[in-house]
C-alpha cells in the first residue's frame, strides 16, 4: 500500500495600521466595471487612478477558489490511477481517497509482479498530481505546495494592461511608474486573517481589486502583473520567506537601494503588501536578507 499527502504554503502577514487609501469607488456595469482610487504615496503626494475592466473577467476571478481543493484533486488523481490499474494484467488495484491523501493497495498471486505494479502506480499517481497542480496554477516550493504566483503574474499581465496604462499616466520614468504602482497596491487595505476561518487564501488580481482587499501573495501577483504589462522586458521575481511574500524588480539601482541577485540578475526589493509605504529598493527591516534566505521564483518571460 502506498499513501500520499501534501501541505499548502500560503503567504500571510501581521495586521498593520490603516492603509493610505483615501477613497475607493466601483460601478458595476453589464459590460465593464469602472474603478477609481485616491491614495497618498510614500512621499505624501496625493495620487489618483481610474480604469475599466471587463465584467466577465472580474466575475470569473471572484468565482475562483482561494485554496487548494485537496479533495477534488485527490479524487481526480485516484480516478487516473484506477483507469491505469484496470489495464494492468495479473494484479488488481484498490485506490481510495482517505485522510487527505490517496492510498493504493494491490493484490495478485506473484509478489514480484505486484511490487512492480505498485511501484509503477506511484509514478502514475505522482504524474497525475503534477498535471493537476499545473492545470490549476499551483507549484511546489520545497516540500510544500503553493499557488504559482510567478506564473500567475505573467498570465495576468494582459488583462491588467488597462490598469497599468492608467497608472503610467503622469509618470516620467519607468522607476516613477513602478513606485506609483507599488504605492497603489500598498494602499489597498490588507486582508488579515479572519477570527473564524483562518487565512482568506490567495485572491486573484481582479477579485482583489473588486473586493478592495488582499494579503501579501495576492498583492504580489497584482503588482508584478501590472509591471509586466507596462514593462515586459524588465525581470521580475517573487520572494518567499516564512509567513510572507515580497517581490523583486530588475530596474537599475540607485544610491541607497537594497538589492539581491538571482542567476546573475540583480533585483530591487519591492514590498507590495502595505500598509507601510516602502518605496522601490526599500524592503521592510525584517526582509533585508530575504533574497538570500528566502525562496525566489522568477516570473517567466
Amino acid at each position: 500500500m502506498v499513501a500520499w499527502m501534501m501541505t499548502l504554503l500560503v503567504g500571510a502577514a501581521l495586521a498593520a495600521p490603516a492603509s493610505s487609501q483615501k477613497s475607493f469607488n466601483i460601478e458595476e456595469g453589464g459590460q465593464t466595471w469602472d474603478f477609481s482610487y485616491d491614495w497618498k504615496d510614500a512621499m505624501g503626494q496625493r495620487q489618483e487612478v481610474a480604469f475599466s475592466l471587463p465584467a466577465s473577467e472580474v466575475a470569473a476571478d471572484r468565482d475562483e477558489v482561494t485554496w487548494l481543493q485537496r479533495q477534488v484533486m485527490n479524487t481526480e488523481v485516484a480516478k487516473t490511477v484506477r483507469q491505469w490499474g484496470k489495464k494492468q494484467k495479473g494484479v488488481k488495484f484498490k485506490v481510495k481517497v482517505d485522510n487527505g491523501g490517496v492510498t493504493t493497495e494491490v493484490s495478485g498471486t506473484d509478489k514480484g509482479v505486484m511490487q512492480k505494479a505498485l511501484n509503477e502506480s506511484e509514478v502514475v499517481r505522482d504524474d497525475a498530481i503534477e498535471a493537476w497542480l499545473a492545470e490549476h496554477d499551483f507549484t511546489r516550493i520545497g516540500n510544500d505546495v503553493s499557488f504559482d504566483h510567478a506564473g500567475l503574474a505573467a498570465d495576468y499581465a494582459e488583462v491588467l494592461a488597462p490598469v497599468a496604462k492608467a497608472l503610467r499616466h503622469g509618470t516620467s520614468s519607468d522607476r516613477e511608474f513602478v513606485n506609483k504602482t507599488l504605492s497603489f497596491v500598498q494602499s489597498i487595505p490588507y486582508e488579515a486573517r479572519k477570527k473564524k476561518g483562518g487565512d482568506p487564501g490567495y485572491r486573484r488580481p481582479l477579485a482583489l481589486l473588486s473586493r478592495n482587499r488582499g494579503d501579501c501573495d495576492s498583492k504580489a501577483v497584482l503588482f508584478l502583473a501590472m509591471v509586466r504589462a507596462e514593462l515586459p522586458a524588465v525581470p521580475l521575481s517573487v520572494i518567499y520567506v516564512p509567513e510572507h511574500a515580497l517581490t523583486g524588480v530588475g530596474l537599475p539601482s540607485e544610491r541607497g537601494d537594497q538589492t539581491f541577485k538571482v542567476d546573475g540578475t540583480r533585483f530591487l526589493y519591492a514590498e507590495p503588501v502595505g500598509p507601510a509605504l516602502h518605496v522601490l529598493g526599500e524592503p521592510d527591516e525584517a526582509n533585508k536578507k530575504a533574497g538570500k534566505k528566502g525562496v525566489v521564483r522568477v516570473v517567466p518571460g
